[in-house]
């Protein structure tokens, strides 16, 4: 049962090869300090937002890892996966009497922890940190920009966050097209227009390029809610407009649907580009060439089909190649997949998805009001953010996963010697746990150097050069980095009203979105009515309240 497991959560086995890391010899690796493990047991308990719900974070070897390593028994009381995960986590917090000791994940906004942290439900970690080594050191790692994601508008730090800087990341929103299927129905030339683009697909549609006599044939497929950057829309409407949202992602934007232009704010939910976007995603879904259960289906069903014999999908959304973990070596399937470069739409816009790093990540590891030992929690994410911390929470056990390298046992991805290396051979073994955590749920150290310095193994495939490679051809079509909006909050009272206006438009637009494509809605008769139901629910204050937040930011 765990092995088949194991085998269905295709991306998070994968893991090893998204996120190698190691250290360049200017920075020391992290310690595990000296302050676990305790002369007496302790448990904590845990509430945890698991945005994928492919496994559970309680079957995890990282909580052995934990216990062994700390004698912190931690318990995970609740966890709280799917699209609803982050609502049924808050109706928690504000109606429960009696809170877990900490929060592992909660998938809030800086704006959302602040207003949480002001009103008493979790407590400001300042003086526990002060004691921290790993924490005081990432700060000088990761410049001061960590420090600026992490402290609220009164001043106090409320949650530890997860450092996961990563040049592909900023890229993520990614196309995948099957090549045999690209050489055999169009020459083997990539689509690099929208109706290129379509062309294709409906060549996958009507012209049986899996030979079995039936049309079958899935031309585009994708998942918006869970996953990594599976949601296909993101890609598709940066032909059209700057669209910096992506429904389900792990990987949240600040303030997604908004993009900033020469100092102004402007949301895309408004603009006629979206329309645009949005009357082309319906037109595919009209002609079967967006498959229809992209809007229902779940990441393990994505997967099923993705990986289907005979071979279904020419097109699938997603951050990392559709293939099975199994197969590394080059040739195998992952290599059968090509990165689509971003399409120019008909008016020639032609946009990559562009993000910035976020320290704050997916609001990891905060104290509640009613933790019991604050110090010993916080001490906890300091352990889990060492080196060996961050190993084990993104690829698993020491020995069977991973293993410290010699100086002389070759080099990294930045050609320094290496500092670990994957034990490759055991991808695939059968497991009683899954022996990782999602990568959401992680609180760790993934800095630049720490990922570049793993050992380069001669005929393995490395996911993590792979994927340089794209955010490298994404690259080209950024909208730029100045583009981001950053990371910042206002006073308590124009916080409160910025978290209660995105909350209310985000679904609206996310729900709008997919009545638009869906034929739900017409975007002839109810564009008008749209526009009028996002002013209703605040949409020119949301956008004046972003302004000034960053106006004064840019001011400061």
């Amino acid at each position: 049962m765990m092995k088949k497991c194991l085998a269905v959560v295709t991306a998070l086995i994968l893991l090893p090869f998204l996120f190698p890391a190691a250290l360049g010899e200017e920075e020391p690796l992290l310690p595990t300090g000296d302050y676990f493990p305790l002369q007496a047991p302790v448990t904590l308990t845990a509430w945890v937002v698991n945005a994928s719900d492919a496994f559970s974070v309680r079957d995890s070897g990282v909580l052995d890892w934990i216990e062994e390593k700390s004698r912190v028994r931690l318990e995970i009381t609740r966890e709280f996966t799917g699209s609803d995960a982050k609502r049924q986590l808050n109706l928690c917090i504000e109606t429960e009497a009696q809170l877990p000791d900490i929060l592992l994940c909660t998938r809030w906004t800086k704006a959302e922890c602040a207003l949480y942290g002001m009103h008493g439900l979790v407590r400001p970690l300042n003086e526990y940190l002060k004691a921290c080594e790993n924490w005081n050191r990432l700060n000088d790692i990761c410049g001061a920009e960590r420090k600026n994601d992490l402290i609220m508008p009164d001043g106090n730090i409320y949650c530890y966050g997860s450092v996961n800087e990563c040049f592909h990341l900023t890229h993520q929103a990614r196309m995948w097209v099957y090549q045999p299927w690209i050489d055999r129905l169009c020459g083997g030339k990539l689509p690099e227009t929208t109706e290129e683009f379509r062309a294709y697909l409906a060549a996958v549609k009507t012209g049986d390029p899996n030979g079995n006599g039936l049309q079958d044939e899935i031309p585009l497929a994708g998942q918006i809610s869970e996953g990594w950057a599976a949601d296909p829309i993101t890609f598709l409407s940066n032909a059209f407009v700057h669209n910096n949202t992506i429904f389900g992602s792990t990987n949240q934007t600040v303030a997604a649907g908004c993009y900033v232009q020469e100092g102004k704010v402007h949301c895309n939910w408004v603009e006629d580009g979206y329309r645009e976007a949005l009357r082309y995603l319906r037109d595919l879904y009209r002609d079967g060439l967006l498959y229809g259960q992209t809007f229902t289906q779940n990441e393990r069903q994505l997967n099923a089909r993705v990986h289907a014999e005979p071979h279904l999908v020419g097109a699938v959304a997603g951050g990392y190649f559709p293939t099975l973990a199994d197969q590394q070596l080059p040739g195998g399937a992952w290599s059968e997949w090509t990165c689509l470069p971003p399409l120019q739409g008909p008016d020639g816009t032609r946009l990559s998805y562009q993000s910035a790093y976020d320290y704050l990540y997916n609001c990891n590891g905060l104290l509640t009001r009613d933790c019991r030992y604050p110090e010993i929690a916080v001490q906890l994410f300091d352990l889990l953010a060492s080196s060996e911390g961050t190993l084990v929470q993104n690829y698993g056990k020491e020995g069977v996963d991973w293993v410290w390298c010699d100086p002389v046992e070759g080099t990294g991805i930045d050609g320094a010697p290496a500092r670990y290396r994957f034990l490759t051979e055991n991808i695939g073994l059968p497991r009683d746990k899954i022996p990782f955590w999602p990568a959401d749920v992680q609180i760790c150290s993934n800095f630049d150097s720490f990922r570049k310095g793993a050992q380069v193994q001669q005929g393995v495939m490395n996911g993590e050069d792979e994927l340089w490679k794209c955010a490298e051809l994404y690259e080209r079509y950024s909208p730029g980095k100045d583009t981001v909006y950053p990371n910042v909050v206002s006073s308590e009272a124009a916080t409160q009203k910025l978290v209660n206006y995105q909350s209310a438009i985000e679904n609206y637009v996310r729900q709008s979105t997919v009545y638009f494509i869906t034929d739900a809605m017409s975007l002839e008769e109810n564009w008008e009515g749209y526009l009028t139901m996002l002013n209703i629910l605040g949409q020119q204050e949301y956008q004046r309240l972003l302004q000034q937040a960053l106006d004064d930011y840019l001011n400061s």
